[in-house]
């Protein structure tokens, strides 16, 4: 079992802040990297020596101080040595990380990806676009294992921990005991998935952002103020959407012969987000916590991130993956083009898909093959 003794944790958002949190409050040697161009949020982390943390669920705690052993705005040069990488960042910052990584990573550190899906594929592919093997444990996390992490201020988060619905697989299959095993020290109610696949199509941010806004962004952008948006906004049609979109990333996994037997409600229960199924979507997503979450409304409405990172990266990568599938994918395709329509921009052109990880054409055998082998 690869031993958690150094920790270097990639990023500065509330999910990369709340982990290394979590891992100086265990006691772990952790250091905090991020691009240069983010050395504020880095500042007051190195000032104070390490990371205030309010979790939300145990108010009885209070705020908790994190040590921390440093920080970096050289990530390239802060891996070296660790004994796990773990990288927190959105999606479209996967591949950058990924690039910086691939040309230092040493024999037996392990990266773990945590966060959205697809960051393990990621940096396999930028490992074969500079020629390197290393004898590195890759894997990735379906979601953060947050239901809403958030930098709270300078040097501080505040973090309510999930109680499942989280999943972490190796790249390739036969990583995930030892992932997982790692993965499991931090956030304990983390589960091994059956293989990477999963973790990308068990993509919670895909099924329940886009369809909201893309429904709603005559409200989003057309008024200021704030909106409650899976409360006013996930009306009984908007609700049906989401579940149209749920169930196509269904088919897109039972093409692949992963386990289809729970909904998209059923991972709002395992989330702990809601404490059982009702009657009909709508009437799940109401009596869940979703229906606090506050939208803010504006004229820039468009370039929220559930608009802007997740039709480009999430949407458009199940997309391509239903395409190697020949899976009708109808609904998801929708969203896509509406949200390109609407943003003016070519979400397909800008967007994440298998061909950008080398996939292209590799069909259902050879997406399979490419979990199982860890390489392409």
């Amino acid at each position: 079992m690869t031993e958690l003794d150094r920790v270097v944790v990639l990023g500065t958002g509330g999910g990369a802040l709340t982990t290394a949190a979590e891992l100086g409050l265990a006691g772990v040697d952790v250091t905090v990297a991020d691009l240069p161009r983010f050395a504020a949020n880095l500042a007051p982390v190195e000032e104070a020596g390490g990371i205030n943390i309010t979790v939300r669920e145990q108010p009885e705690l209070g705020v908790r101080f994190a040590p921390v052993a440093g920080t970096s705005t050289d990530p390239a040069a802060a891996v070296t040595g660790a004994s796990v990488v773990i990288v927190s960042v959105p999606s479209f910052g996967h591949r950058p990380f990924a690039d910086l990584l691939a040309p230092v990573l040493e024999d037996g550190q392990m990266v773990l990806w945590v966060g959205e899906g697809g960051g393990a594929f990621t940096m396999i592919s930028a490992l074969r676009d500079v020629g390197r093997r290393p004898a590195v444990l890759s894997g990735e996390t379906n979601s953060l294992p947050y239901g809403g992490a958030f930098v709270a201020g300078p040097g501080s988060v505040s973090t309510m921990r999930k109680t499942g619905g989280t999943y972490v697989a190796g790249l390739p299959t036969s990583a995930t005991d030892e992932v997982a095993g790692v993965a499991a020290q931090i956030w304990p109610w983390v589960a091994p998935a059956h293989n990477a696949w999963e973790t990308v199509l068990l993509n919670f941010n895909a099924i329940d952002h886009v369809a909201t806004m893309v429904t709603n962004l005559g409200r989003a952008q057309g008024t200021t103020g704030t909106m409650l948006l899976w409360g006013e906004g996930a009306s009984p049609a908007v609700a049906n959407v989401i579940g149209a979109v749920d169930h196509e990333y269904t088919a897109m996994r039972a093409a692949l012969d992963l386990p289809v037997d729970k909904t998209y409600e059923d991972f709002l229960v395992e989330q702990g987000l809601v404490d059982r199924r009702r009657e009909t979507i709508h009437a799940t997503i109401h009596a869940s916590t979703l229906v606090a979450t506050e939208f803010q409304c504006g004229p820039d409405a468009l370039e929220h991130r559930f608009i802007a990172e997740d039709v480009p990266y999430s949407l458009n990568l199940g997309s391509s993956i239903a395409g190697e599938l020949d899976v009708e994918v109808p609904v998801i395709d929708g969203l896509i083009a509406i949200a390109s329509a609407a943003a003016g921009r070519d979400y397909r052109a800008e967007g994440r898909t298998v061909a950008a990880w080398g996939l292209a054409g590799a069909g259902r055998d050879g997406l399979l093959a490419a979990v199982t082998d860890g390489w392409w």
